[in-house]
């Protein structure tokens, strides 16, 4: 079977409504951010099936686990944690997606070594520093079961202080600067929006 963009919409189709959309919203805003960072035409195109995929993982996981509306118990914390290497194995079958698998291995990766994996500073691969962000920022500013979204102020303002700990301090810059340039853009309306803006620098 041929992993490509069709496929990977076939993938999406089969994720949870909410998971769909975290998925659609972090590959837009790492996309973006990419392009603000200076990362190459191949990079961009990586981090955008990357973060698409970041998550795939969960659905190995129980959704009684994923939707709890309660603080994780420290069992199922690790249970959640599985989700990087679950994903890992699931797309490491396909040969010509190897450059995603560091994206979906290392995305909860920290600053100071306290990650998943512990993978400190720049050893963590770039593209998993900038889904990282991605990914906080989009789980911070949702609606969760456990917990009410931030506003768009607070968000950015948990990153800074964030960073340097947990997200590296020069991709949080330009994150930010990325999210004043989009918040000045309409906003989107539909997940289609999402998927054409995702895609329009690699089809």
């Amino acid at each position: 079977m041929q992993f490509n963009i069709e496929f990977v919409n076939t993938i999406l189709s089969g994720f949870p409504q909410d998971l769909k959309m975290h998925s659609l919203n972090v590959c837009y805003l790492a996309s973006k951010t990419a392009e603000y960072a200076g990362c190459s035409y191949q990079e961009v195109k990586t981090i955008t099936i990357g973060a698409l995929l970041h998550d795939i993982g969960k659905l190995c996981i129980d959704e009684k686990i994923i939707n709890k509306p309660a603080k994780l118990s420290d069992e199922e914390f690790s249970i959640i944690k599985k989700h990087t290497v679950l994903g890992t194995k699931m797309i490491s079958y396909f040969e010509e997606c190897s450059n995603l698998l560091p994206i979906i291995l290392y995305h909860h990766e920290r600053w100071d070594g306290n990650g998943y994996e512990g993978l400190p500073g720049k050893n963590i691969p770039k593209l998993a520093r900038i889904v990282a962000i991605a990914d906080a920022f989009d789980a911070m500013t949702s609606p969760r079961p456990y917990q009410k979204p931030k506003t768009l102020h607070d968000a950015l303002l948990e990153l800074n202080m964030n960073k340097g700990l947990q997200f590296a301090p020069d991709l949080v810059q330009i994150f930010e600067l990325c999210m004043l340039e989009l918040i000045k853009m309409p906003s989107q309306k539909s997940e289609i929006d999402f998927w054409h803006k995702a895609f329009s620098n690699i089809v």
